[in-house]
């Protein structure tokens, strides 16, 4: 009898009122209402970082004394080009040096015109620097050697 009267009924006691696949189907949903928010929370990180201001000069053309320049925004935010300046490659001083007021946002791009009041010799180079900033004052440049054809 040493067996039986050491040993007790352990009875089960309820969990409350919500089953096991209730319980189950509650975690799930949690599980997938939290991943949703932390996905969202790192998306808007990321595109933060990724936010970035970029200038390309695609078709600089100098002749006699007229230039023609092409400046698109390969960024992903908007820019307000400021001001163009070419200089002879071993110079510091720009032969040009013109503002500018003109918005370009992503993707889009402009065709710069102008006359130098130096003629661009033929078969020289010459640096064609563009410069611009963003909404939030940051300072985009660009930097590319034309040959004077």
């Amino acid at each position: 009898m040493y067996y039986g009267s050491n040993t007790r009924k352990i009875s089960r006691q309820k969990r409350g009122d919500l089953s096991g696949p209730i319980y189950t189907i509650l975690m799930i949903v949690f599980v997938i209402v939290a991943a949703i928010m932390l996905y969202n929370y790192f998306q808007s990180r990321t595109s933060v970082l990724t936010t970035q201001a970029q200038i390309s000069i695609v078709n600089p053309q100098l002749a006699g004394n007229v230039y023609s320049i092409t400046v698109e925004n390969i960024g992903t935010t908007p820019i307000t080009l400021t001001s163009i300046n070419i200089y002879p490659q071993d110079s510091q001083t720009p032969i040009v040096s013109q503002p500018l007021n003109t918005s370009l946002n992503p993707g889009q791009s402009t065709s710069i015109v102008g006359t130098s009041s130096t003629q661009f010799i033929t078969g020289n180079k010459y640096i064609v620097v563009i410069e611009g900033q963003t909404g939030n004052g940051q300072t985009v440049a660009a930097e590319s050697i034309a040959i004077s054809q």
